[in-house]
């Protein structure tokens, strides 16, 4: 097979950046990453000649880019024979790999060659630097000359930084495919990579020891919360980290406190509540109705977490499919305020669903060239909805009737259109007096992107664990018809969430259009909300 792809491969001087294949895991790595375009450096004339001097040339951005990468290799054959000093060497190159304005194949080059280094204190430097890049690096090259150096050089404390970086999407390859999962098959044998995964959200501080570090750029918490992510997407439907979970055999002694605590939440969410949270955001949200560092707000979700407690046990097994944090208050007030609602199956609750929207007409977002048109009606996503948020829907429906909740909603609607710098949003939550109430979140002046776009701010989520829905405007023009219902950006956010999100869209003076989404893309349009002087 070795021998195969090197025949598929260009000779190693065709103005790309190749790797030697020593190993079989090597070989792994790029046989899954053939896929990748071929990085050509071929400028084609510079008025500037080289001067002989390497490390001078590779500094300079006007030499043509061979010339460069000529520059920056035979800089790095000198340290290797001992003429160059190593540490000057690697500082040029680092400079390099780390400046955003470095072109590809220049600094593909350069990470090539110091991750090559294996002197002692050039091995520990390049382990430290990969450690740092793997997170938030963006080019799948740069990632595989990475991951092919972890294996060869069994990095094993790379690990963390490879199941962060394997934690983003990418839509264009599929997980077991990608070279951060077959490093990680590589560095950690005989575990199953959810195992491996796993053992990085208990152990989030593994192979690094550097206390500013992790002070600094937060590297437990975002270890921590990326892992549990990728876990969610490698098993939703939730049952492998149920049993994850409720094993102590992956604990130890040295398990991270705060991830022991996490894991105990999670036992208490699964047991008592029949959920099991997806998302680094949701197990925030978990840790805020379990550990609320306001009083207040403490007490009260404690007193909701035993009546929803009480509510889920009414629950048959079909209705538990797919339930999920943001279910758990419609489950509450349905068993107060709805308790034939809790004895309906799917099919029944579906049906009163698409009864009380079958005459309502439904505005769909215009869809930008190359997009398929959207989909509104329940029917569409009839395999996507759960019973929890078929419930969900009638009650938010319930919710935005109330002559309460629309002049709030009105009256913030005009805020919105006067504001410039931001779209307005907040939370549908229940009140004593009045039944339901829209608890408007102003974004703070650090989260004002645009009239445009709404991002929720710290205090929204803070103050919103018992909500049951969380909302915002496209109020911008009176008439934003065209862009009624949620942008992409809105349906990642409530992906990432995990709440239940409604956009509201103005579609005249007195008139708002309805959608509400969930984080698997599903988008049902409950039709307008209409105020009338």
């Amino acid at each position: 097979m070795v021998g195969e792809l090197h025949a598929r491969l260009p000779a190693r001087g065709q103005c790309t950046t190749l790797f030697a294949m020593n190993t079989l895991a090597k070989a792994t790595l790029i046989l899954m990453s053939l896929t990748l375009p071929i990085l050509v450096a071929c400028s084609s004339s510079s008025k500037f000649e080289p001067t002989g001097n390497p490390l001078l040339d590779l500094r300079n951005p006007e030499l043509l880019e061979r010339d460069r990468i000529t520059a920056a290799r035979s800089a790095w054959s000198q340290v290797e024979e001992g003429i160059r000093d190593r540490e000057r060497t690697r500082y040029a190159l680092k400079n390099l790999a780390w400046s955003g304005g470095t072109e590809r194949p220049l600094r593909l080059t350069v990470l090539e060659l110091l991750m090559s280094d294996r002197s002692a204190e050039g091995s520990e430097d390049s382990r430290a630097m990969a450690r740092l890049i793997l997170p938030n690096e963006r080019d799948p090259e740069a990632i595989r000359i990475i991951a092919i150096q972890a294996v060869e050089s069994d990095w094993d404390e790379l690990v963390p930084a490879l199941v962060r970086s394997l934690s983003r999407p990418d839509s264009q390859v599929p997980d077991r495919e990608r070279v951060e999962y077959i490093a990680l098959q590589e560095l950690r044998p005989g575990l199953s990579i959810e195992q491996v995964v796993f053992d990085v959200f208990l152990n989030p501080g593994q192979g690094t020891a550097n206390s500013q570090e992790q002070t600094v750029l937060r590297t437990l918490e975002r270890t921590r919360d990326e892992a549990w992510g990728l876990l969610g997407r490698l098993d939703p439907k939730g049952d492998l980290r149920q049993s994850l979970i409720a094993s102590d055999g992956m604990m130890g002694d040295d398990t991270n406190p705060d991830s022991r605590q996490i894991v105990f939440d999670l036992r208490a969410a699964r047991d008592e509540l029949g959920v099991m949270p997806n998302t680094a955001m949701e197990i925030a949200w978990l840790n805020s109705l379990r550990h609320h560092k306001d009083p207040r707000n403490s007490d009260q979700n404690d007193a909701w977490w035993g009546l929803v407690s009480n509510a889920v046990a009414l629950l048959n097994q079909q209705q538990r499919e797919g339930l999920g944090l943001r279910h758990l208050e419609a489950v509450r007030w349905a068993s107060v305020n709805r308790p034939a609602w809790l004895k309906l199956d799917y099919e029944g609750l579906y049906t009163v669903l698409n009864s009380r929207l079958s005459d309502r007409s439904v505005h769909k977002r215009r869809a930008d060239k190359g997009e398929y048109p959207r989909l509104e009606r329940p029917s569409d996503w009839i395999d996507q909805l759960s019973w929890g948020d078929v419930l969900s829907l009638l009650i938010v429906d319930d919710a935005l009737k109330n002559p309460v909740v629309v002049e709030q909603i009105f009256t913030q609607r005009v805020l919105d259109g006067k504001d410039t710098s931001t779209e307005y949003g907040g939370v549908i939550e229940t009140d004593p007096d009045t039944g339901w109430r829209a608890v408007l979140f102003r974004p703070r002046q650090r989260d004002r992107v645009s009239d445009q776009r709404f991002v929720a701010s710290d205090d929204m989520f803070r103050f919103s664990d018992r909500a049951l829905a969380h909302y915002h405007f496209h109020a911008d023009k009176k008439d934003n018809s065209r862009f009624a219902g949620p942008s992409d950006a809105d349906l990642i956010n409530a992906s990432n969430s995990g709440r239940t999100s409604i956009v509201l869209t103005s579609m005249g003076e007195d008139q708002l259009n309805v959608d509400v989404y969930f984080d698997h893309g599903a988008v049902i349009d409950l039709g307008r909300l209409i105020h009338e002087e």
